[in-house]
């Protein structure tokens, strides 16, 4: 093993344990119930995105790709093996986007709802894929149950990490108002902010 190869993989794996202490700090702040499988599942994921062309230097190049609702399409047209392929893909990326970028989302289309819709439907597809292992169908099932249980806990992980300078409080207030996140509700009562459904938010005094 050459010396480049030696600190490659050092690398890969103190980011791991950088994004395992995150995301063990964040479900347990949240109180979120998970399995240990769910976590470095979690934590995988963060370490992929990163690492790889998934995540782009321009924000505003990040969704450029394929359409959720074309990408679903396409993976109920594709062989078994390729549908499990796309749709963990579509899950994968619901989740990451939906948890690290929530901002970015304002600029699009469709909102957070929407992938955290999409991402959890995609999971829960490959929960009942008959030829995956069973271990593997259980933490898809796992991260459909829990979907937005674990957006929160990858928006903590976002806050905590040096990969995002602040916290936007009025999407925050959309997140919630849309999804009913106890996680954002919780972060904008930090901020002074408590928010009611009956249309806005009133300054806590």
């Amino acid at each position: 093993m050459t010396q480049r190869e030696k600190e490659k993989i050092d690398a890969v794996t103190s980011l791991q344990e950088y994004f395992y202490e995150l995301v063990r700090k964040a479900i347990g702040r949240q109180k979120v119930v998970a399995t240990k499988e769910a976590e470095f599942y979690l934590v995988n994921l963060l370490r992929d995105f990163l690492k790889t062309e998934k995540v782009y230097e321009n924000r505003s190049d990040t969704f450029k790709e394929e359409p959720l609702a074309l990408m679903l399409q396409r993976a109920f047209d594709a062989d078994q093996t390729s549908k499990v392929t796309i749709l963990k893909k579509m899950g994968d990326f619901s989740l990451y986007i939906a948890g690290f970028f929530p901002n970015s989302l304002s600029r699009q289309l469709v909102d957070i709802d929407y992938y955290i819709k999409m991402g959890g439907s995609a999971y829960q597809t490959l929960s009942q894929a008959p030829k995956s292992p069973r271990a593997l169908r259980d933490i898809f099932l796992e991260l459909a149950e829990k979907f937005l249980f674990f957006v929160d806990v990858l928006s903590e992980v976002s806050e905590e990490s040096t990969l995002k300078s602040h916290l936007d409080i009025l999407r925050l207030y959309e997140t919630w108002l849309k999804t009913g996140s106890e996680r954002a509700f919780e972060r904008l009562h930090q901020e002074g902010i408590i928010p009611y459904r009956a249309g806005g938010y009133k300054i806590s005094q």
